[in-house]
């Protein structure tokens, strides 16, 4: 057998040596080698299923490797590694869960069923029972019969029913990134310590792939703001000046030939319009960085005054927004401000998340918590409410409110970006 880990060890040892853990490869070596080694030497003498198995598995998580140093896109790398998971411990179904900054999935990715199948069930997974534990665990479960644990909820109606189960947290630097899920073995037999051993090594290779794929994103946004500065740099100092220089020659060859005065002073205008609209076009892009700055700065001093006068965990996401304006950038400020103040008078949460995002079309605001909420059919809207429909209606935008009592709320605000910002 032939194996090629090729730069991908070093990249694994550098990554998880920084965690605390051993370098992958030794464990990976520690844990099989001896099984190939007594391969090799019994070969001639009959089959040794053992080892063969080890094989097997070794080469599952090579490529695993591979996937990881090849792939750049989250939701490819986890497709693959599921796969990989599913035949490396033979289970029929294996799938990755992404967390949502509300204790909840947003990824759920599933190899062992076909598209058709995936359309029948009645709604995707939440996030709640034993998917649940998981995503809030650093240790793995192991069950023969998963209907037996306390969190097991069911399954949505026409899910393919599953018994055996194997769930791996994907943990980086102590956080919970994910989780890797696996039921049912096609020999029917439960899933053992080696399953949830090799299962656990895969799992960190996952939590590289999703640490290089999410860095990879922070870096295009950075780099789109880099790119704007760049080019505002090079239109004011460039090409705004040879325009410049073009109308001053114009002026001379108006004094020069009086007959043509009146067409030069013409292409003369025309072009002070066009400095004009790029001195506008080059505000706009040095506001949308300085902005994004700003915004980002402003919400981190909206979380240092909420933590001081409540106990609850507050958790922000803020992605590089690049399409904002003073009117934008106000809106955002001020319905987080109103939101956040409404949850320490009214909410009794003990989490809240504050998640903002942009997307080719919106800039979307998602605040929720885990307090007591409310019916919103049935409770008046007070002050703050309305402050924040108006302020997203005066740009154009939705406010979307969800609420049940005991079940916490959660306010999703989206404001359009212009299409000539697109």
């Amino acid at each position: 057998m032939s194996l090629d880990f090729s730069h991908c060890a070093v990249v694994c040892y550098a990554r998880l040596s920084v965690t605390g853990k051993n370098d992958p490869l030794t464990e990976i070596s520690d844990a099989f080698m001896p099984n190939l080694q007594h391969s090799r030497n019994t070969r001639s003498g009959g089959e040794n299923p053992r080892a063969d198995r080890s094989e097997e598995k070794l080469h599952a998580l090579s490529e695993a490797v591979r996937a990881i140093t090849a792939e750049f896109t989250l939701e490819r790398i986890l497709k693959r590694l599921a796969e990989i998971a599913a035949r490396m411990v033979g289970a029929r179904y294996a799938a990755f869960g992404v967390p949502d900054s509300m204790q909840g999935l947003s990824q759920f990715l599933v190899y062992g069923m076909s598209e058709e199948e995936i359309a029948q069930v009645d709604h995707p997974p939440e996030g709640h029972g034993l998917l649940g534990v998981l995503l809030n665990s650093e240790h793995p479960i192991r069950l023969p019969r998963l209907q037996d644990h306390p969190q097991s909820v069911g399954f949505p109606e026409h899910h393919p029913h599953m018994t055996r189960f194997l769930g791996v947290p994907i943990v980086s630097k102590g956080q919970v990134l994910g989780s890797l899920y696996l039921c049912d073995r096609l020999d029917g037999l439960p899933f053992n310590e080696d399953d949830e051993r090799m299962i656990s090594l895969l799992a960190a290779h996952a939590a590289i792939a999703i640490e290089n794929a999410t860095l990879s994103d922070q870096l295009r946004r950075l780099a789109v703001l880099e790119e704007r500065d760049r080019i505002s740099m090079e239109l004011h100092d460039g090409i705004i000046q040879s325009i410049y220089a073009i109308g001053i020659k114009l002026e001379l060859m108006r004094l020069s030939v009086p007959e043509q005065s009146a067409q030069i002073a013409a292409v003369n205008s025309d072009l002070n319009r066009v400095i004009e609209d790029l001195r506008r076009y080059i505000r706009d892009l040095r506001v949308g960085v300085e902005l994004s700055l700003t915004l980002r700065e402003q919400m981190n001093e909206l979380a240092t005054r909420f933590r001081e006068v409540s106990s609850a965990r507050l958790v922000m996401d803020i992605s590089s927004v690049t399409h904002l304006n003073e009117d934008r950038l106000h809106a955002l400020l001020q319905i987080t401000r109103e939101s956040l103040s409404n949850t320490v008078r009214h909410a009794n949460a003990s989490e809240v998340y504050v998640d903002l995002h942009e997307t080719p079309t919106h800039i979307t605001l998602v605040i929720s918590d885990n307090g007591k909420g409310f019916d919103p059919k049935s409770v008046p809207p007070g002050i703050g409410l309305r402050n924040i429909r108006q302020r997203a209606r005066q740009l154009d935008g939705s406010v979307e409110i969800a609420s049940r009592a005991g079940r916490g709320s959660t306010i999703t605000v989206m404001l359009p970006i212009p299409a000539s910002h697109t």
